[in-house]
């Protein structure tokens, strides 16, 4: 991910809980608020993060859905605006059986759109 670093702090997963807006889709839910820190950070970077409760399966099948959303979001990454936090978090009935990379994926496309993470001129 080129202009996107990780999220690791839990002060900042909290003001992004308690900040930011999110938008639901029928597998996953996003949040997103523009940094905590924007003035000593650098605004071309986003910060983002996947979670995976322990209710959507095995270890191998909660890796395989954070491997999708970050495959996702590098594909996204150069359209979206910079500047923001991003969380993705799956619901608990999301599983690898049950869904697919494109059906994650248009979720996904479909939360940015409503929380207007893309740039205009894209």
């Amino acid at each position: 991910m080129k202009y996107t670093l990780r999220i690791k702090d839990n002060s900042v997963f909290r003001y992004v809980f308690k900040k930011g807006e999110y938008s639901k889709g029928n597998l996953v839910t996003v949040h997103a608020c523009t940094t905590k820190y924007a003035a000593e950070e650098s605004p071309s970077n986003n910060f983002f993060a996947v979670c995976v409760s322990k209710k959507n399966g095995n270890s191998v099948n909660r890796n395989k859905l954070k491997r999708i959303a970050r495959e996702v979001y590098k594909e996204e990454e150069e359209k979206l605006k910079k500047g923001y936090n991003v969380i993705i978090i799956y619901k608990k009935e999301t599983t690898t059986e049950k869904s697919n990379f494109y059906s994650i994926k248009e979720d996904i496309k479909k939360c940015f759109e409503e929380l207007n993470l893309y740039e205009e001129n894209n």
